[in-house]
């Protein structure tokens, strides 16, 4: 067994004793870092002049969403805000009223979530509007919230007992909610898909020279013509890129999970997940939604790291894997599959990147096996580890029986 850990030691001085793995893991770190505190950079405008600084905004905003948490999003709770924004003159930018910044501002985050509720795809559900809200509209916002989310469910292609699952689900997410300031793990939400992106570039960088270089160099040729040694060593390859996967993984969502806390507050774990997406049918909290998100990340990188070990073991240049593996994690990003089309929409959801984004894994569009109903925060992280075990058997057996020329 020594000998086996001899081998992964190798390894593991193969791959970071390289300049540019080095230079690569140090900027992932940087890049993640740089993004956590992104927006605090620069100033906030108004009318053309700088007003305050990001900074300084977030500070603000920070101190009056801490000043109502724990209040209930009640009608008393909802009516305050009318009050207050009913407050804010007709002007060209009301932001830069008086009354905004005095009143009214102090409650934006209230103004958020309500706004959303009674905004419809037909009607825009403007500043105006809600200055008029009545209190009969307050007093059912949370039938009104209900009555357009089962509307949601109900139109899509789901099968029966799909729907009739996330509608109970729906039922049990508690009423009123409570609010609370959730900017930290909001922000985390938010910066997740970035972090599977620039992780995954860095798996690639890192492990496509795993077998492919062997190839190479030319000393896939005395690895394979080794009777006994062969099924250690390629072992000891795999264990090594997975194990390596785990801790860029773990390392860079636990950093930016902590930095975001850290910048914006750690209030809000046990805050509803309904305060950041209130048609989310989900029953969660803020802290579990986050564990989630990083769960699905985790395999989902894990998923990047099998692919690219079976394509480092089949392809002869590391160079070719790095412009696949690129290609697979970018070209998803920029597009989007219709729910009218379910099957390729369950698909579109299935590629890494997208397995990293908070709307894939909280999305209410269950996955359906015969018989079986799957939440995607269930399925997203069971399909990679599936995949990831075929993956590695085929990239153990692809090297093993490489034809040496």
């Amino acid at each position: 067994m020594s000998g086996f850990w001899t081998l992964v030691h190798f390894e593991y001085k193969k791959i970071l004793g390289k300049r540019r793995v080095q230079i690569t893991l140090l900027l992932v770190v940087l890049v993640v870092s740089f993004s956590v505190g992104a927006t605090l950079l620069g100033s906030y405008y108004l009318d053309g002049r700088p007003y305050e600084t990001n900074y300084e905004a977030m500070v603000k905003d920070r101190d009056y969403a801490r000043a109502l948490s724990g209040r209930l999003l009640d009608k008393e709770l909802i009516m305050a805000t009318v009050q207050a924004y009913g407050q804010i003159p007709q002007a060209d930018t009301y932001q830069a009223t008086e009354e905004y910044q005095t009143l009214a501002r102090p409650y934006s985050s209230i103004y958020g979530i309500v706004r959303s509720v009674f905004n419809t795809p037909s009607k825009r559900f403007n500043m105006e509007d809600f200055q008029a809200l009545t209190p009969a509209q307050a007093e059912n916002f949370y039938t009104t919230r209900e009555e357009r989310l089962a509307q949601m469910i109900l139109a899509t292609q789901m099968g029966e007992t799909a729907k009739a699952k996330v509608l109970d689900l729906a039922e049990q997410v508690k009423a009123p909610l409570t609010f609370a300031y959730t900017e930290g793990y909001t922000r985390f939400f938010v910066l997740s898909n970035i972090l599977g992106l620039t992780a995954g570039f860095v798996l690639a960088i890192c492990l496509a020279p795993l077998f492919a270089g062997e190839y190479t160099s030319g000393t896939a040729q005395l690895i394979l013509s080794s009777k006994r040694g062969k099924n250690k060593l390629i072992t000891a390859k795999l264990f090594t890129g997975f194990s390596l996967t785990a801790m860029i993984a773990m390392v860079l969502t636990t950093l930016s999970l902590a930095l975001s806390l850290f910048l914006f507050g750690g209030d809000g774990a046990g805050a509803p997940l309904q305060l950041y997406m209130i048609f989310s049918p989900y029953p969660l909290t803020m802290g579990h939604t986050a564990l989630l998100l990083a769960v699905s990340t985790f395999f989902a990188l894990m998923m990047t790291a099998a692919i690219t070990m079976l394509l480092s073991a089949r392809l002869k240049s590391p160079f070719g894997v790095i412009i696949l593996i690129s290609l697979l994690l970018i070209a998803p990003m920029p597009g989007s599959v219709s729910e009218h089309n379910l099957l390729l929409y369950r698909l579109y959801h299935l590629f890494p990147t997208q397995m990293t984004a908070l709307w894939s894994v909280m999305d209410p569009i269950q996955y359906e096996l015969p018989g079986l109903v799957f939440k995607p925060y269930v399925f997203l992280p069971l399909f990679a580890a599936a995949l990831s075990v075929l993956l590695t058997l085929l990239a153990y057996r692809s090297f093993k029986h490489h034809q040496i020329g």
